[in-house]
C-alpha cells in the first residue's frame, strides 16, 4: 500500500535539453525533437507535472559551466523539482566526474532522473548506479576523443599557417586559407598608433569613424584589435602565423593601458583622475568616483552649493562587507601625492639600484592558481559554495591567472623616474588639465593602496611601475 502512495504522488518534472552544433546538424538531436518526446512522455504519466525547460543550446556536454544547467540545480536544491528527464544520458553528462558529483547533489535533495529513450538506467539501485558510472566512462572517453581529433587537426593547420575560424580582425582578410593584410591595414594601424598616443578607445573609435569611415564598437575594438595577438603576427605558439601589423613593444603597451583602465565610460561626466588607480587596502577592490555635495550660506541669505570629487569603496557603501567607509576628497589625494612623491621617486631608485634586475618565473604560482580554481570548482559541485561566491572567486582567481606571463623580463632602469626626480613637477603638474594629470599618474603609478582611517588619517601605499 504505501509502494502505491508513493508512485502516485504528484512528481514536479523538468525537462533537460542540451545540443551543440554539430549533433543538431548530423544526428538530428534537434532542440524541437527532445522538448516534444519530453512533453509526451510527462503526458503520459498521469503523476507527473511539468514544472519548467531548460535549454543549454550548442554546449559541450563535457562542461559544467552551463546556464540553465546550473538554473535547474539552483531549483532542485530549492525543493521545486522532484525529476529531471532528458532524451539520452550523453544529454545529460559526458564527464564522469561531473555525473558523480552532481548525483550526489541530487540524492541529497532527493530528486531522481531519467532518460526516456535508455529506461534501462536507473539510479534507485546500487546496481543501477554503477552501471549508470560504467556507461558515463564510455561516453567520456568517445568525447575527449572526439576533441583531441579535432584539436590535432586545427593543431596541424595553425602551424602552417592556416585559419580555422571565418572571423578575423579588421585589418586582415583570408586569402588561400591564410590571413594576409587587407586594404584596410593602413588605416586599423593609424587607429592603434591613435590609441597609444591619447590613450582612450573612445576617442581612438571615434578617430576610425571620422578620418576612414571604419565603424566598430568598442568592445569589437577592444577584443578584436587591442587585445588579439594576431595583429603581431602570432597564433597559439605560431610567431609567423600572418603578417604584423604592430611592434611586440607597442602591443606591450596596449596591454599595460588596458590593464590599468584608463579608459573613461562617455557618459561619466567628471574625469576623475584616479580611476582605476585607487585601491582598497582593507578589502583589495578598487576604489570608484563618488561626489560630495557641500553648501554654505552667506550673510545675506542666500545659499551657495559645492560639489567635490571624491572616492570611496563601494563594497563599504552598497554591502557593508568592508570597513573602509567615508569618501576622500580627489584633491586631499593630490596633496598627499605630490608631497611624498618625489621622497618615494628617491626610494624606489635606490632600492632599484640596491637590488638589481631580477628575472621572475611565474610558472609555479600560475599552476598554483589553476590548481585553485579546479578546487573552487570541486567545492561548488560539492555544494560547499553558493553559485554567486563561486563565479565571484573563479573570476578573480581566472584574472589574476592571465595577468601573469610565464616569464618577467628584468625591469628596465627607472630613467623616467630619475628624471622626474630631478625637476621641479609639482609647478608643472598644477599647470595640467584633468586628462593629462591621468596619464602623468599613470606614466609613474600602478596603484595606490588606501587604508581605513586611523583618527583622522589615512595611510597611502604606493606602488610604482
Amino acid at each position: 500500500m504505501k509502494r502505491t502512495q508513493e508512485s502516485e504522488k504528484l512528481l514536479h518534472v523538468a525537462v533537460y535539453i542540451r545540443v551543440s552544433s554539430d549533433e543538431q546538424a548530423e544526428r538530428g538531436d534537434s532542440i524541437r525533437d527532445q522538448k516534444e518526446r519530453g512533453l509526451n512522455y510527462i503526458e503520459e504519466h498521469h503523476n507527473m507535472i511539468l514544472h519548467d525547460i531548460y535549454l543549454d543550446d550548442g554546449v559541450s556536454g563535457q562542461k559544467i559551466d552551463r546556464d540553465d544547467f546550473t538554473r535547474l540545480m539552483n531549483h532542485v536544491k530549492e525543493g521545486l523539482v522532484d525529476l529531471i528527464i532528458f532524451t539520452k544520458l550523453d544529454r545529460w553528462f559526458r564527464s564522469l566526474r561531473h555525473y558523480l558529483n552532481t548525483q550526489a547533489i541530487l540524492e541529497k535533495y532527493h530528486a531522481a532522473w531519467t532518460a526516456i529513450d535508455q529506461p534501462y538506467f536507473d539510479t534507485s539501485t546500487p546496481y543501477g548506479r554503477a552501471f549508470v558510472a560504467q556507461s558515463m566512462t564510455f561516453a567520456e572517453l568517445e568525447a575527449q576523443n572526439g576533441g583531441l581529433r579535432v584539436a590535432d587537426v586545427f593543431r596541424t593547420k595553425v602551424a602552417h599557417g592556416e585559419v580555422i575560424t571565418g572571423k578575423v580582425p579588421r585589418g586582415y582578410q583570408i586569402q588561400d586559407k591564410h590571413l594576409v593584410l587587407s586594404e584596410e591595414a593602413p588605416a586599423i594601424y593609424d587607429a592603434l598608433m591613435y590609441f597609444l598616443k591619447h590613450q582612450s578607445m573612445n576617442r581612438a573609435v571615434d578617430y576610425l569613424k571620422e578620418t576612414y569611415g571604419i565603424i566598430m564598437t568598442l568592445q569589437n575594438f577592444k577584443q578584436s584589435l587591442l587585445r588579439n595577438d594576431k595583429i603581431t603576427g602570432r597564433y597559439r605558439g605560431n610567431d609567423s602565423y600572418c603578417p604584423r601589423l604592430i611592434s611586440d613593444e607597442d602591443f606591450c603597451e596596449i596591454q599595460r593601458i588596458l590593464d590599468h583602465n584608463i579608459n573613461i565610460k562617455s557618459s561619466q561626466k567628471y574625469p576623475y583622475i584616479f580611476t582605476g588607480l585607487l585601491v582598497c587596502a582593507e578589502c583589495g577592490r578598487k576604489m570608484g568616483g563618488c561626489q560630495i555635495n557641500t553648501a554654505s550660506k552667506r550673510k545675506d541669505g542666500t545659499v551657495i552649493r559645492y560639489k567635490y570629487p571624491a572616492y570611496e569603496c563601494k563594497q563599504h557603501r552598497a554591502y557593508k562587507t568592508c570597513d573602509n567607509g567615508g569618501q576622500i576628497r580627489e584633491v586631499r589625494i593630490e596633496e598627499c601625492l605630490l608631497k611624498k612623491l618625489r621622497e618615494q621617486l628617491g626610494s624606489y631608485t635606490a632600492d632599484f639600484e640596491t637590488k638589481g634586475r631580477k628575472t621572475v618565473d611565474n610558472r609555479i604560482k600560475k599552476n598554483q592558481l589553476r590548481r585553485k580554481i579546479r578546487r573552487l570548482k570541486d567545492l561548488y559541485l560539492n555544494d560547499a559554495l553558493l553559485l554567486e561566491e563561486y563565479k565571484a572567486d573563479r573570476a578573480e582567481l581566472e584574472a589574476e591567472l592571465e595577468s601573469l606571463p610565464d616569464i618577467e623580463p628584468p625591469s628596465e632602469y627607472p630613467a623616467a623616474s630619475i628624471r622626474m626626480h630631478n625637476t621641479d613637477f609639482e609647478s608643472m603638474y598644477r599647470h595640467l588639465d584633468n586628462q593629462q594629470k591621468r596619464l602623468f599618474w599613470r606614466a609613474v603609478i600602478k596603484e595606490i593602496r588606501l587604508s581605513g582611517r586611523t583618527g583622522l588619517h589615512r595611510e597611502y601605499t604606493v606602488v610604482f611601475l
